[in-house]
């Protein structure tokens, strides 16, 4: 048992699919299956029950969870540690929430790696909350996040990109024929939802509660892919960012805008007491030109 191994294990745990943790590893899903499957041989148990569309944990499966959330996270913080001693080379640490191709901010990050000799980037993905608490504790650099639920008073916070909510329902639903609607006419609807410590949720919920209702949520998804796919068989209608959704096959939904105009930011952010590293601070004005 490794490190690896139990990371796989976890990102298996994370969709309840081969399918799509293979995806988020950048690995073939046989190699994936193989590793899990030599970890239950080294564990002597069952890690996962088996089922044609997904898979779930088993009992020996939720007790190595637990263990195995600390490990690896105990595991990068030692590595984050270490590489303060490791090398001269220059580094920066970053967090993001997962829409940052769709914002073309890969590509930026990739285009200023190339202009910095031996620059080693270590990269942290998640939702909003998880990442601002690795930017509050210091283990990431710089984090890309919304920033409708920023406090501006401890974080330096520099918009790259501009966004607007908006609603994606199945081409059957009765508001795919309408090219805007308010957020008061949605009270009675079913919503799938990016996840609670999500930007997008806690400010849809917010809207929502303006217009005195709180939204029937009757799933959350992390990967914008599968809510498309949701809200495609029916289950029903989601609000995210219009980018966000522009690079998704949308043959079986629609887009409808809102009237409220709710916009948004993808902004760069550190801590506003940081002081920036030469590295940091190219970083930084690359981002914002």
């Amino acid at each position: 048992m490794n490190i690896e191994s139990l990371k796989y294990f976890l990102s298996v745990e994370k969709y309840n699919s081969f399918s799509l943790a293979a995806e988020e590893l950048c690995i073939s899903q046989s190699s994936l299956s193989k590793h899990i499957k030599k970890l239950e041989s080294e564990l002597n148990c069952v890690l996962f029950e088996r089922c044609t569309r997904h898979v779930k944990l088993t009992d020996a499966g939720i007790s190595l969870k637990k263990y195995a959330i600390n490990i690896v996270s105990n595991y990068d913080e030692l590595i984050l540690d270490l590489n303060k001693f490791t090398s001269s080379f220059p580094k920066l640490s970053i967090g993001y929430i997962p829409v940052i191709n769709q914002y073309n901010i890969a590509k930026l990050i990739g285009s200023f790696k190339n202009t910095v000799t031996d620059l080693q980037l270590t990269f942290h993905e998640g939702e909003h909350a998880d990442i601002l608490n690795l930017l509050f504790s210091q283990k990431i650099d710089f984090a890309f996040l919304r920033s409708d639920t920023l406090d501006y008073s401890n974080l330096d916070i520099t918009p790259l990109a501009q966004d607007e909510l908006v609603l994606i329902v199945p081409k059957s639903h009765p508001l795919s024929k309408r090219k805007y609607v308010s957020i008061s006419e949605l009270s009675t609807e079913s919503f799938i939802s990016l996840g609670k410590n999500s930007g997008v949720y806690d400010f849809f919920v917010s809207e929502c509660m303006k217009a005195s209702f709180e939204p029937n949520v009757v799933c959350f998804n992390s990967r914008i892919e599968n809510i498309i796919g949701l809200v495609s068989a029916g289950m029903g209608i989601s609000p995210l960012m219009r980018k966000t959704v522009e690079c998704f096959d949308k043959k079986n939904i629609s887009v409808v805008l809102l009237k409220e105009k709710i916009h948004s930011n993808l902004c760069l952010v550190h801590l506003k007491d940081k002081k920036l590293s030469k590295i940091e601070k190219n970083f930084k004005d690359y981002l914002s030109k």
